[in-house]
C-alpha cells in the first residue's frame, strides 16, 4: 500500500468509526425515550423488559470490540495506522532495546512513569478537592470503586482516543495533533444525547466530567511519554481511587433504591 493510499485510508476509518458511535447513540436516545418518560412519571407502568445497554454481558463486549476491534483492524490488517502514533512504546526487556538511548529503553520507562505519576497525582488532587467541597454543599453518595470496571473503561477509552489522536499526531506532529486529536473526541460526545443527559444529574456528571478530564490527561501523557501503556495505567488507577458514585432516591413504598452509574 502507498504512503498516499495509507494517509486518505486512515482518515476513511476515524469517519466510520464516528458514525458507527452517532447510530449508536442515536438508536439508543430513540429506545430510550420511554425509560426518560417514566423518570419523570413516577406512577407509570415500568416496562416489562430491561434495555440492551443494561445487560453488561452484552453491552460491554460490544463496546470493547468497537473500540479495540476497529483500530486494530485498520493497524494489523491494513496497515493504515502506525504503532508510535497510536502510543503503542516497545516494553524495555525487549531484545532490540540494549542502550539507554533507544525509544522505549528502560530510562525512557522511568521518565515515562515519572511524568506519569506527577500528572495523575495533580489529577487526583485536584478531583480529591472537587469531592470534598462537593460533599459540603450537598447530601453525601455512596461511591463504588471497582479495579474491573475501571479497567475495562481505561481499555475502552484509551484505545478510543489513540485511534481517533493518530491521524492527527501524524498529520500536525505529536504536541498539536494531540490537542487537535480531541476534536472527534469532543464532537462524538456533543452529538450523544445521553451524555446532555448524564449533566442534568449530579452523579452521573461528577463521572462524565472525571472522564472529560482523563482525555485531557491522556492528550497531555502522550505529548510527554508517547505511552499508551502508562496511560492506561494512569486512567485505571484513578478511577479506581477516585471511584464512581451511586445515586439513592426514594420509591413510593420509602423504600431507598442504590442506581449504580
Amino acid at each position: 500500500m502507498s504512503t498516499e493510499t495509507a494517509l486518505l485510508e486512515r482518515w476513511v476509518w476515524l469517519n466510520v468509526s464516528l458514525v458507527i458511535a452517532l447510530l449508536a447513540s442515536a438508536l439508543r436516545w430513540f429506545l430510550e425515550r420511554p425509560h426518560l418518560q417514566r423518570h419523570f412519571r413516577p406512577n407509570a407502568i415500568p416496562a416489562l423488559h430491561r434495555a440492551v445497554w443494561d445487560i453488561p454481558w452484552i453491552i460491554h463486549p460490544l463496546r470493547l470490540l468497537y473500540a479495540v476491534g476497529v483500530p486494530a483492524l485498520a493497524l494489523l490488517w491494513r496497515g493504515v495506522l502506525t504503532p508510535s502514533g497510536l502510543g503503542l512504546k516497545p516494553f524495555f526487556w525487549a531484545a532490540d532495546q540494549t542502550l539507554s538511548t533507544l525509544y522505549g529503553s528502560w530510562d525512557s520507562w522511568v521518565r515515562d512513569l515519572g511524568w506519569t505519576c506527577v500528572f495523575s497525582g495533580g489529577f487526583w488532587a485536584l478531583i480529591a478537592l472537587a469531592d470534598r467541597t462537593a460533599r459540603r454543599l450537598s447530601p453525601p453518595r455512596e461511591t463504588r470503586h471497582s479495579l474491573s470496571v475501571a479497567l475495562r473503561e481505561a481499555v475502552y477509552h484509551q484505545a478510543h482516543w489513540a485511534f481517533y489522536r493518530e491521524p492527527f499526531v501524524l498529520l500536525l506532529g505529536i504536541g498539536m495533533g494531540a490537542w487537535v486529536g480531541l476534536l472527534p473526541v469532543a464532537g462524538e460526545a456533543l452529538l450523544n444525547p445521553a451524555r446532555w443527559t448524564d449533566l442534568q444529574s449530579p452523579t452521573h456528571g461528577r463521572d462524565l466530567l472525571i472522564r472529560m478530564g482523563l482525555a485531557v490527561l491522556s492528550a497531555m501523557l502522550f505529548i510527554q511519554t508517547q505511552n499508551i501503556w502508562l496511560m492506561l495505567l494512569a486512567d485505571a488507577s484513578l478511577i479506581w481511587l477516585l471511584g464512581q458514585k451511586h445515586e439513592t432516591t426514594q420509591t413510593q413504598t420509602g423504600v431507598a433504591v442504590t442506581t449504580p452509574v
